[in-house]
């Protein structure tokens, strides 16, 4: 669906879209990209940036944590009309958006844009593949809740 579906959907039809398109996904995303990471960076440590590893561990743990806290808050107010009450929750997600921004950055800085090296392995180019939708699945999430989803809430 197109971001003007959106618009209009009721709120709890857009809640549901991002439980199932952006969290489930990214609960996939971390069970693959994780182990996929840790091998990459183990099999290539003199070659691959010592700070991706960790990077990625943080922020799925930080992605996790910011999901839990839409799951059990903030969503379940908006889908019980409490929206236009939930200014502060709101105000807080979309800081964590900005962090995962940042995060996102510092990502595409170690890995020259998720590029990877001419000589990669297959396992390396896998990780750099399931990164780049990842991080564009990441993107689209924090735009619909940021630019329509939180905006709509805060207004009913």
């Amino acid at each position: 669906m197109t971001d003007n579906i959106w618009q209009t959907a009721p709120l709890s039809t857009t809640i549901d879209h991002v439980l199932q398109r952006f969290h489930e996904t990214h609960h996939h995303q971390a069970e693959s990209i994780l182990p996929l990471a840790e091998k990459v960076s183990r099999v290539h440590a003199d070659k691959i940036s010592a700070d991706l590893l960790p990077l990625l561990q943080q922020m799925f743990a930080e992605l996790e944590s910011h999901m839990q806290k839409e799951e059990r808050v903030l969503f379940p107010m908006i889908k019980n009309g409490m929206g236009s009450n939930a200014a502060m929750p709101v105000r807080m997600m979309m800081l964590e958006h900005d962090d995962h921004a940042a995060a996102i950055a510092q990502l595409l800085a170690i890995t020259d844009n998720l590029t990877p090296p001419a000589d990669a392995c297959r396992s390396w180019n896998s990780l750099y593949a399931q990164l780049n939708e990842f991080v564009e699945d990441l993107q689209n999430h924090i735009k619909l809740e940021n630019e329509i989803l939180f905006p709509r809430a805060l207004n009913e």
